[in-house]
């Protein structure tokens, strides 16, 4: 491409973020892993010739962060050997008391990385203005992008002209955004029009194409089972004339969402291949949905495995919303168990409860089976 410029857009580190469902162990590892994938941005800068790296929005999860984070976080950034631009977004707005403003930012951030503080155009190399629109607090009033690129007179000629943004937009909210959204049409026509030649977005978790110069980045490493296509950098080579969009993985990590439908042995074993055929399991978080019902050996052997699965991978979840694996007793299974005395005469009363209607005692049928089985 004649006169054009190569970087790399990148959004929603969110640096600092908890996941509860990954446990301690788990937490401190997808943390990191976080900022491992700051660092291959580094790498892929290197390897890709990119002048600089810009970041549209929410570096980090909020604004009190611990004090470790931010100073890991600037180790990590000085991995990255080209100019960096950081977008405050609505995790880590420019509100009063902002991290931005702290000693431990103000003290640590390495040189080469520009926080864009206002909307005035920034010249990082030679040719290319950069233009922003940072977050302010979190309850904007109006398009959080509007004043990054509403009062722009088309770009000078031999000038890349690239916006820096944070939001949803409006065609992709469903309507369920409660803050003002990003207005698309408004967009594609500073676009159409010259103004602007690449918008970089961030907010929306999963790498999104809006149009040929339009897009969301995602975010570096995945955060939740939904998103569909996170985990990487776009590599974005543009002019005026032309432009190509690449997205490069970075991140490690996998959230995987699986709904299993369990009645006999065979769809347990169908289980167990699942958990069995997936990669990387030390990386891997499992949100596991599941109904159906099971004869109480059988519903032990679901609760063991997934225990066994939960220390094998990153984190196992029974996801409660959609768990409702009910417990089909067999009567051979429950008599053949050796109890009698006060533990027996509990079981019968719990035998009459499930047949009464009332699964809670199917949950302790199924738990007093396990034990007993396990003791004997």
């Amino acid at each position: 491409m004649n006169d054009s410029i190569t970087f790399l857009h990148s959004s929603d580190w969110q640096l600092g973020m908890m996941r509860r469902f990954l446990g301690l162990d788990g937490q401190a590892r997808w943390a990191q892993a976080r900022l491992d994938a700051v660092m291959r941005i580094g790498d892929v800068a290197k390897d890709t010739g990119a002048a600089f790296v810009v970041v549209t929005g929410d570096v980090f999860e909020h604004n009190q962060v611990e004090r470790q984070t931010i100073l890991r976080a600037c180790e990590a950034l000085k991995r990255i050997e080209v100019p960096v631009v950081l977008l405050p977004g609505n995790h880590d707005a420019l509100e009063p008391g902002s991290l931005w403003s702290s000693a431990q930012w103000l003290g640590h951030a390495p040189d080469h990385v520009v926080v864009v503080t206002d909307s005035r155009p920034l010249e990082i190399v030679p040719g290319v203005e950069i233009v922003g629109a940072p977050w302010r607090s979190r309850r904007p009033v109006s398009d959080p992008a509007a004043p990054g690129y509403a009062e722009l007179k088309p770009a000078p000629a031999g000038t890349t002209r690239i916006l820096l943004a944070h939001g949803q937009l409006t065609s992709l909210s469903g309507g369920m955004s409660d803050v003002p959204t990003i207005d698309q049409a408004a967009l594609e026509a500073a676009v159409a029009d010259g103004r602007l030649h690449y918008v970089g977005l961030g907010d929306r978790h999963s790498t999104t194409e809006v149009t040929e110069r339009i897009w969301f980045s995602g975010t570096q490493e995945v955060t939740a089972p939904e998103e569909t296509h996170p985990g990487n950098v776009l590599k974005v080579t543009v002019s005026a004339a032309e432009i190509e969009v690449e997205p490069i993985r970075v991140g490690a990590w996998h959230m995987v969402e699986h709904h299993a439908e369990l009645y006999d042995e065979e769809s347990l074993t169908a289980l167990e291949d699942f958990f069995a055929e997936l990669p990387e399991k030390e990386r891997t978080y499992v949100r596991l949905a599941a109904d159906g019902s099971l004869p109480l050996p059988l519903l032990s052997r679901l609760d063991a495995m997934v225990d066994a699965q939960g220390e094998v991978f990153a984190s196992v979840e029974r996801w409660a919303k959609f768990w409702t694996v009910r417990p089909a007793p067999d009567a051979a299974d429950l008599d053949a168990l050796q109890l009698s005395g006060p533990a027996r005469a509990a079981m019968e009363e719990l035998r009459q409860a499930l047949a009464g209607g009332d699964e809670s005692a199917g949950a302790a049928l199924t738990l007093m089976h396990r034990l007993a089985r396990d003791a004997g």
